[in-house]
């Protein structure tokens, strides 16, 4: 989600920016478009410690000689040639003097989601911090106690474009422990009915984490892993992912209790309009059930307000603040941090997934010899196996 708002809020940016023109040009056709232009760096980071690279998006507004709509789709339109950037590392009792200089690197990229720009591949800017073994903790990769800074150094310029951002507390965010270990020990429970022959009575499932301090908005997302199987024995691991929604906190301390809860019936709604069209479905022999897994994404303050302001309109004034914590620049360095946690599906969720109305089209089947038996010993001898 935080992935998606970020670049809906790249197109409004520049898309505003263009409209801005197409109104100068309007109003006056005396008026020199073209006549020198500054470009205005614009960037997008979240650092994240759990992650062992770092990425920076860094573009440049843009101005061309024909219709910048049509220039939006060149891939050079949008990039700087070459500049010089570094995130820097400081103790937060003091912010002059870094303890670490991480210089960025370019890299392209090619999994880009159709639309107005560019598709066939981005440059972005990374670099990789040593691992920090924290006792207690899995290993991080960035000090959560310390400030980090962004600089930027565009050839031809003056201006030092920078941003800082402290990141999340990544020990503070943890799901409930009563929720994890119901997760581990019963399974993922969306319904207790076992008899086919009656309606199915779905239950309401309610995830719980307790939130961090330095962060302040929560996405949480549900994937539901599973091997594809093709009829020429071709296995390929495949999960369908639905977007819970986001949570916030009434403040930035952490220690409050969050959740979010839906109901069963939805889930398998979900995997019916995933998989309903599928173009190939006639050579997918069956689908073997692998497990839930609950993804956590913490954002810190800065990327609230940025999503905030960004998020699509729904009143009748579509007019809305700006928001960029990049000095000479526009967008947004920030943080966030996630966790997940798996869990297997129970007996009743699998045998609806394998014969149930809504999803019993789509050839599920589990390979625990353990469900196979324990589901048909409850139903009367149907069988649920891969083989």
């Amino acid at each position: 989600m935080f992935k998606l708002l970020i670049h809906k809020a790249v197109n409004y940016i520049v898309l505003m920016f263009l409209s801005f023109l197409i109104i100068l040009n309007s109003c006056n056709s005396d008026f020199d478009l073209n006549a020198p232009y500054k470009s205005i760096p614009i960037v997008y980071g979240l650092l994240d410690q759990s992650l062992d690279t770092q990425f920076v998006k860094i573009n440049r507004s843009y101005l061309g000689d024909s219709n910048n709509v049509e220039s939006a789709a060149i891939n050079d339109s949008t990039h700087f040639q070459n500049i010089t950037a570094s995130v820097q590392e400081f103790n937060i009792n003091d912010t002059l003097n870094p303890i670490s200089i991480y210089p960025l690197e370019e890299i392209w990229v090619n999994n880009i989601d159709d639309g107005l720009f560019y598709e066939d591949s981005q440059k972005v800017y990374y670099f990789v911090p040593d691992p920090i073994s924290l006792s207690g903790f899995d290993t991080v990769y960035l000090n959560d106690e310390n400030i980090y800074k962004l600089f930027l150094q565009v050839p031809g310029t003056d201006d030092l474009v920078s941003a800082k951002t402290e990141l999340i507390d990544g020990s503070g965010l943890s799901y409930n422990q009563f929720y994890k270990l119901t997760l581990k020990t019963f399974g993922f429970n969306l319904l207790n009915d076992v008899d086919l022959g009656t309606s199915p009575e779905y239950n309401d499932h309610r995830v719980d984490w307790n939130t961090a301090s330095k962060a302040k908005r929560y996405e949480l997302m549900l994937k539901f892993h599973f091997d594809e199987v093709s009829t020429q024995g071709q296995v390929t691991k495949k999960s369908i992912v639905w977007d819970l929604g986001s949570q916030k906190s009434i403040n930035s301390d952490g220690g409050e209790e969050l959740n979010k809860k839906f109901n069963g019936l939805a889930f398998f709604e979900l995997i019916d309009s995933k998989l309903s069209g599928y173009a190939s479905e006639s050579s997918v022999e069956k689908r073997i059930i692998d497990e839930v897994e609950f993804i956590l994404t913490a954002g810190n303050e800065d990327l609230n307000i940025f999503m905030d302001v960004n998020e699509p309109a729904t009143g009748v004034v579509t007019e809305r603040p700006s928001f960029t914590n990049v000095n000479n620049g526009l967008g947004i360095f920030a943080s966030k941090y996630q966790k997940s946690i798996t869990g297997k599906l129970t007996n009743s969720t699998v045998l609806e997934l394998c014969m149930g109305q809504i999803t019993s089209g789509y050839k599920f089947c589990t390979d625990s010899s353990d469900q196979v038996t324990g589901i048909s010993n409850l139903t009367g001898g149907v069988f649920v196996g891969c083989n």
